[in-house]
């Protein structure tokens, strides 16, 4: 990983798009591999209560088994394969933006909590999911500043490779 150089914003915006297409076709998968347990749960579940249906449907988020297993490993292993280059990318970024570069790094362990949530069902670990989410939010707000070229560069100097 390279986390010295330059990072363009459309450097960083490009993968980020590729990213979330390749997640959104993911999240995709796992939906219609989700949606025949969910369709059995609804049909038999005249007697439950509101409550009780969306334990069973959070149980089934939780613990999947088949085919959605096999998507959600897929879904880690991406997230974790991208992970350290995402990392770079954005320290890169950051850095030519002129922004505090150990944010990238605030940014990676909200990113591998986000890998993993699935997991976890504790409500105690609710305001974690809801500062990695600011977390992650904030950092693609500041991925959005222009690059800010120092003293000794001309506006042309750099070389994006």
């Amino acid at each position: 990983m390279k986390f010295e150089g330059f990072s363009s914003r459309s450097d960083y915006w490009w993968v980020f798009l590729v990213n979330s297409i390749i997640y959104m076709l993911i999240s995709f998968l796992s939906f219609l591999s989700m949606m025949p347990a969910m369709v059995k749960i609804m049909t038999n579940s005249t007697g439950l209560s509101q409550p009780e249906l969306v334990a069973k449907a959070q149980e089934l988020a939780t613990n999947p088994s088949g085919f959605t297993m096999l998507i959600l490993a897929l879904s880690i292993v991406f997230g974790l394969a991208i992970l350290i280059p995402n990392v770079s990318l954005i320290y890169r970024r950051l850095n030519d933006a002129g922004m505090p570069t150990f944010v990238a790094y605030i940014f990676g362990l909200a990113a591998f909590y986000g890998i993993f949530s699935r997991f976890i069902t504790a409500k105690e670990f609710t305001f974690v999911a809801t500062a990695a989410a600011f977390i992650t939010y904030a950092v693609y707000i500041l991925c959005l500043f222009p690059t800010k070229y120092r003293d000794e560069e001309d506006d042309d100097s750099r070389n994006y490779d």
